[in-house]
């Protein structure tokens, strides 16, 4: 049985009824533009809110004149997660400026935020971080009205842009694209690897456990097998650096980082795209398997370690990998397309000011 403090209580009472709390000024502000991140909370940071306190930290460091970005935790407006970045803000109330602030509501909370938005007159976009998760806890009909009042809606991935393509061909030309980038400084091969296996079993464990069982009887006593859990950013690219093969039990993910970084950490990823992978799963590198194909992919993993221990695994071709995901992935390429974001944004409140 759960039990919960009363503070907790009335932290939850006071979300749900959050739709009373949104207030608008039209009031001159010293910021151009501001935007402010939805964010919600948990206990534990996930990929997607790592993305939201990453960019506004990234917008602000730009130093751009009038520009700023903020978080916003509503659930409970004093939450913060530890993260590794400088120049966080965080917005302190549920007062939105009616031109110059824009919304930034993910996919998830879409269809309840932007309802929110339109009614009470704040100017909103759509960060989409995954297309799988568009039309979680709501219906068809609430997800298009938020899609079709956006003024803008973000995608950082190839897969995630065909999927609104095909949901949303009408709200087209309103689709913009950003880049993620993935810290090649961090993540990069150690000057001698050993012969471990690395895999994340938060990802699909039903899968994981059955692959690791499959391989038991027949994995060299000269290879171990490791799983990253519950460690730092710099523990994880201490043991990537180090192994040879990662494991990738990716399902229907928005953009997964682990195989890139895994990839940058010069290892031999085998596994599955989570769909969005396919937009860097290089040859020579990267290994498919079909979701749920365990004989499959234990073979693959059995085949990989007997090359590698006969001397015949091409790493001229990954390090060839390495300088081209460096490239794709890089924080010049996220920073261009957060400017050109901030840009967007900055014209569309002129426009809305003089109507």
């Amino acid at each position: 049985m759960m039990h919960f403090s009363w503070p907790q209580l009335i932290n939850n009472l006071v979300f749900k009824l959050r739709r009373f709390r949104y207030q608008t000024t039209g009031e001159e502000s010293e910021h151009a533009l501001t935007l402010t991140y939805l964010c919600p909370n948990a206990k534990k940071a996930s990929g997607g809110v790592t993305v939201i306190y990453r960019h506004v930290s990234m917008i602000n460091d730009m130093q751009m004149d009038g520009v700023r970005a903020q978080v916003f935790h509503p659930k409970d407006l004093s939450f913060r997660y530890e993260a590794p970045f400088a120049n966080l803000s965080f917005k302190p109330n549920f007062v939105f400026n009616k031109t110059r602030e824009v919304f930034v509501i993910h996919e998830m909370w879409a269809a309840r935020e932007a309802s929110i938005a339109r009614d009470k007159g704040i100017r909103y976009i759509i960060q989409v971080q995954s297309g799988y998760d568009i039309f979680r806890k709501t219906d068809i009909d609430s997800v298009y009205s938020a899609y079709e009042y956006a003024e803008l809606i973000t995608c950082v991935s190839d897969d995630i842009y065909a999927c609104l393509i095909f949901l949303f061909p009408e709200f087209e030309q309103k689709i913009y694209r950003l880049q993620l980038s993935v810290e090649a400084e961090l993540f990069k091969p150690a000057t001698h690897k050993d012969n471990i296996i690395t895999y994340m079993p938060r990802k699909l464990e039903k899968h994981s456990t059955l692959v690791l069982n499959y391989i038991a009887r027949k994995l060299p006593a000269s290879w171990k097998i490791i799983a990253i859990h519950n460690m730092s950013q710099q523990a994880v690219a201490e043991l990537l650096s180090k192994s040879k093969i990662f494991l990738s039990f990716s399902e229907l993910e928005g953009l997964g980082l682990p195989p890139i970084e895994a990839a940058l950490s010069g290892n031999a990823v085998i596994g599955y795209t989570g769909e969005a992978g396919k937009e860097y799963w290089l040859d020579g590198q990267f290994h498919e398997v079909s979701c749920g194909d365990i004989r499959k992919f234990s073979e693959l993993i059995l085949s990989k370690i007997q090359e590698i221990d006969n001397g015949h695994f091409d790493f001229s071709k990954i390090r060839q990998n390495i300088a081209s995901l460096q490239n794709k992935y890089s924080k010049t390429k996220e920073l261009a397309g957060l400017q050109g974001l901030v840009n967007q944004m900055i014209m569309g409140g002129k426009e809305s000011a003089n109507i």
